[in-house]
């Protein structure tokens, strides 16, 4: 069986698939979008090297913060992921808050992305004035996409500007059918107060765990790419390093933008998947632990 946990960040999701993977003796992959990138850890609030359960996960730390990984690098390395890790576990948990990941992987998504030819030159549009010119060409596609991604985002603004249909018509079109036989998705959902407050209880955590040593480090040691530098936690860091914003201002940005995108999270898992909802860690675990017996 492939146990899918899902849901916004900030729910509990790896507390889950820690204590699933003990009693289901489970390896976890990663579904996470930015905790594929090494060196990236406070911010992203990935498990720790030092903990005891961090060697039983696949696909994190696999690219470094100066390369792109695209959905469909993702997809392909997790297919061949399971596949492997099926030879030797009888359970699998997929763990993780990119629902576009999570979706590309478990169903039969096909992409035609690397079709289009980059014309536009976009460099002098803020990451808020692209999101209003794909709101107006796809505004169907902003659910699966962050407003501070970038690259996604001038992507999907030149799928619809030059292909016959746009992303979200063209994903439309296509079956969707499950491409595994065993998936059960697991969507944990708080109640939203719940949520918020853990959000920017967590976001207080990661500046005292060193969340701005850790930017500095990897302004130091790479050249980050569009995405990695895009990521909420890293980009109002790298303001604040700057001079651009204070660093009580770089907090309150980052509390926002995780709270707006935990929402939006929100909204792709209620729409995308057909999931057991949760509200809590406890509750799924208790669901598992039932129909494992």
């Amino acid at each position: 069986m492939i146990y899918v946990i899902c849901g916004p960040t900030g729910s509990g999701k790896t507390e889950a698939s820690i204590k699933l993977s003990s009693f289901l003796n489970a390896p976890i992959v990663n579904a996470d979008a930015f905790q594929i990138y090494k060196d990236m850890d406070i911010g992203t609030a990935k498990i720790s090297k030092s903990h005891p359960s961090y060697t039983k996960h696949h696909l994190l730390d696999i690219v470094t913060p100066e390369e792109t990984f695209s959905v469909k690098q993702y997809q392909d390395a997790f297919r061949n992921t399971i596949e492997m890790l099926k030879k030797d576990y009888r359970n699998i948990i997929v763990v993780g808050g990119t629902g576009l990941y999570i979706k590309a992987s478990l169903f039969d998504f096909l992409f035609n992305e690397e079709s289009v030819e980059i014309r536009d030159d976009f460099l002098d549009k803020t990451n808020e004035e692209l999101w209003e010119m794909l709101k107006a060409l796809d505004p169907k596609s902003l659910a699966s996409l962050h407003p501070n991604n970038r690259k996604r985002v001038i992507r999907a603004i030149q799928i619809a500007k030059h292909q016959k249909v746009n992303k979200s018509t063209n994903i439309a079109m296509q079956s969707h059918q499950i491409f595994y036989p065993d998936v059960e998705i697991f969507f944990i959902n708080p109640p939203r107060d719940e949520l918020y407050s853990k959000i920017n209880s967590r976001v207080d955590e990661m500046f005292e765990k060193g969340l701005v040593s850790e930017v500095k480090n990897l302004l130091i040691k790479y050249k980050l790419s569009l995405t990695a530098s895009q990521a909420i936690g890293y980009k109002e860091v790298i303001d604040f390093i700057d001079n651009k914003i204070s660093l009580e201002d770089a907090k309150e940005l980052i509390k926002k933008r995780t709270r707006n995108y935990a929402k939006r999270q929100v909204t792709y898992f209620k729409h995308q998947f057909d999931s057991r909802q949760f509200a809590n860690v406890q509750e799924l675990i208790n669901e598992v632990m039932k129909y494992e017996q």
